[in-house]
């Protein structure tokens, strides 16, 4: 709850976010010394058991690429859904020698949290069946068999998950069916390299990247990445027995990956947030090619660990940086994606909260420039630069921005609001509370902005008990709003109402 959390403030939510993603590191460590104690590992591999145990939770825990999920408060979810996920693996590694119904419970109970965490996150059954057959069962199919109970419920527990949880994410306003399907397949062959590169050189960072479609195979070589990920899977599977430890790194991270890769288009062609867990299998990965690199005891792979460790701990505190100051994010990517309207429209919504008000208008300006024509974004836009002209007592350009905002989307109550806020300051009183009542007609639900702008007009005539109805409609929606709750009190006490 939001309350006990201290209000909206964002500074408890980072906290938390920062603690889960420390937590996360230490079951990233724990797992990896349990695969080392447990798994059929190639005694060269063990040789290096420190490379692993400590360098991967480090790398987990301080690359820059996890910025964006500890820093983003709404990718609370994506680090919530990961310590499920881990505990999990770890779960089903410390106890499938034990018992296997335990086993099941416990992998079980962590397979429910994850997907309910992030939906996306039905892949854990398939993560341990690959560490199953891959690592614990040393690439024989026959020691699956000592774990049916938890593949039994997990079968089960699928099922079950797609109509709980993937249903409900299909037809989330994140997901992107404005997109062919194909269209956004073939985009993600690509991108799957561009998040490979991420993780492993992590420069260049975006909060909103402006990735090209693919319409199809010929787009921007969309058909050489699709060969170059046969190639990759192809690979690792000729080489499993040979290669485990990568065969696993590698599959586990396109795996994880799969649910936003692959035939369910996402309104974003890419996000950093994504990697959070995948990076756990590239890593894997990129520190067993360090083994056939360097002979067992040499210093010098600890000290390439090292200075790795060290650039990513530079490159996340500086990143840190950018994700703490809302105008510096947006106008790095804007730098970035400086043809992609969404960059601007928020650099304008930094700037504009910071005061700045010029600046917003000419990133708001350029935002229109580049939105879709007669889209929502576009009418939030108008709606954007309708209350800068309004704040600027530019009333007649208010109304037309607000006219031109209801005619793309005219069940908006609270554009219906201000635009009648205008009209009445421009003198047109008339025509604004007749606005104002086309405005509660448009929509079954109305916004409490609305009710809130409506009841400064109806105090600002007099109308104190009319006011203080609609402060407490606006109240009852927002409780944390001190604003409205001061003009509540003023109104009840100009109207008498105790």
């Amino acid at each position: 709850n939001h309350r006990l959390a201290g209000g909206f403030h964002p500074f408890p939510f980072h906290v938390t976010n920062a603690l889960l993603h420390g937590f996360n590191g230490i079951l990233v460590w724990l797992l990896v010394g349990a695969i080392f104690d447990k798994a059929v590992l190639s005694e060269r591999v063990r040789a290096f058991r420190p490379l692993f145990v400590y360098g991967l939770p480090l790398l987990f825990v301080v690359s820059p690429i996890q910025t964006e999920s500890v820093a983003y408060i709404s990718s609370r979810s994506e680090v919530l859904s990961a310590t499920f996920y881990f505990a999990g693996m770890l779960a089903f590694v410390r106890l499938r020698d034990r018992n296997p119904w335990w086993t099941a419970v416990a992998v079980m109970l962590c397979f429910v949290g994850a997907a309910m965490s992030k939906q996306d996150k039905l892949t854990l059954p398939f993560a341990v069946l690959l560490l199953d057959y891959l690592l614990m069962s040393g690439c024989d199919w026959r020691g699956l068999k000592k774990s049916w109970p938890m593949y039994g419920l997990f079968g089960a527990g699928i099922v079950a998950g797609f109509f709980v949880v993937v249903r409900p994410f299909l037809f989330a306003k994140t997901a992107g069916f404005s997109l062919d399907w194909r269209e956004y397949l073939f985009t993600q062959f690509r991108v799957v390299f561009r998040y490979m590169r991420q993780v492993l050189v992590p420069i260049g960072l975006n909060v909103d990247p402006d990735v090209p479609s693919s319409q199809s195979l010929g787009d921007h070589l969309s058909w050489l990445a699709l060969l170059g990920l046969l190639a990759l899977v192809g690979a690792a599977v000729w080489f499993h027995k040979r290669a485990p430890l990568a065969t696993f790194g590698l599959l586990f991270f396109l795996l994880v990956l799969a649910p936003t890769t692959t035939f369910f288009p996402l309104a974003d062609f890419a996000a950093e947030r994504r990697l959070y867990i995948p990076v756990f299998g590239l890593y894997l990965a990129a520190l067993w090619l360090m083994t056939r690199v360097f002979e067992p005891g040499a210093t010098g792979a600890r000290w390439a660990l090292a200075g790795v460790v060290a650039l990513y701990s530079v490159g996340t505190f500086q990143r840190s940086a950018v994700w703490g100051d809302e105008v510096r994010l947006w106008s790095d990517a804007v730098a970035k994606s400086p043809n992609k309207e969404r960059p601007w429209t928020w650099l304008g919504r930094a700037q504009y909260t910071t005061g700045n008000i010029p600046q917003a208008q000419i990133s708001w300006n350029r935002a229109s420039e580049l939105v879709e024509k007669g889209s929502e974004q576009e009418a939030f836009l108008l709606g954007n630069l309708g209350l800068m002209e309004a704040q600027a007592k530019r009333w007649d350009q208010a109304i037309g921005y607000y006219s031109r905002a209801l005619a793309i989307k005219p069940n908006e109550t609270t554009l219906w609001a201000q635009l009648a806020v205008a009209q009445i300051r421009a003198g047109r009183a008339e025509e604004g509370w007749q606005t104002f009542d086309k405005g509660e007609k448009a929509w079954a639900v109305i916004s409490p902005q609305y009710h809130f702008l409506r009841g400064q007009e109806y105090f600002q005539i007099g109308e104190y008990a009319k006011a203080a109805a609609d402060f407490q409609i606006a109240l009852n929606a927002h409780p944390d709003d001190e604003e409205t709750r001061r003009n509540l009190e003023i109104a009840k006490r100009a109207a008498g109402i105790p």
